[in-house]
């Protein structure tokens, strides 16, 4: 609040009132969201202090918009059809555990889909000799190119009981993407 009162309130203000208006419903879930809404909420609270301390109460101005905001975000939230946590994966390269990144990934994101990010992530020299895998139980499985890896992440974080699981980039070979397929066994 020290750095927003010694800023340009107004332009300050706009600014963040623009954001909220025009902000991704996708984004709406996230850390981002967070802090523009904090923000607007500490100068809505230094715009208006010699009210609130005189009356105690929020006016029904800022009533209104913390409601407007309230609805866009419960509509936007129906839209989005997963958390945002659910929406990430992370990718180890060569071995689990090891040179890990966060990867975005949408419910129709494919296991190839996934290899490109990979690829493009870590800066891998020749992305058609890797693959994406899964680790568990010390078994590397290699997913199919159209198979979901977020179903895949679902299915062993809802498994009884918990297995252990890593998503890795690594080479494969030729005889393991001919007979890799066979992710159906994990699952069981």
């Amino acid at each position: 609040m020290y750095v927003l009162v010694r800023s340009n309130l107004p332009a300050l203000l706009l600014d963040v009132e623009y954001m909220m208006e025009l902000m991704d419903p996708t984004l709406q879930l996230g850390e981002g969201s967070y802090y523009l809404t904090t923000t607007y909420g500490a100068l809505e609270h230094i715009k208006n202090y010699d009210k609130l301390a005189v009356t105690r109460q929020l006016s029904l101005e800022i009533q209104d918009s913390i409601h407007r905001w309230e609805r866009r975000r419960t509509l936007n939230k129906a839209r989005v059809s997963r958390s945002s946590v659910q929406d990430f994966i992370n990718v180890s390269l060569n071995e689990a555990g090891s040179n890990t990144k966060t990867l975005g990934a949408r419910p129709d994101t494919t296991a190839q889909d996934l290899c490109r990010q990979c690829a493009e992530k870590f800066e891998v020299p020749e992305p058609e000799r890797y693959g994406l895998c899964v680790l568990v139980d010390g078994i590397y499985q290699q997913l199919g190119p159209q198979e979901l890896p977020l179903t895949v992440k679902a299915t062993f974080h809802h498994s009884e009981p918990k297995k252990e699981y890593y998503f890795v980039y690594k080479p494969v070979s030729s005889e393991e993407g001919k007979t890799s397929n066979h992710h159906s066994k994990l699952r069981a």
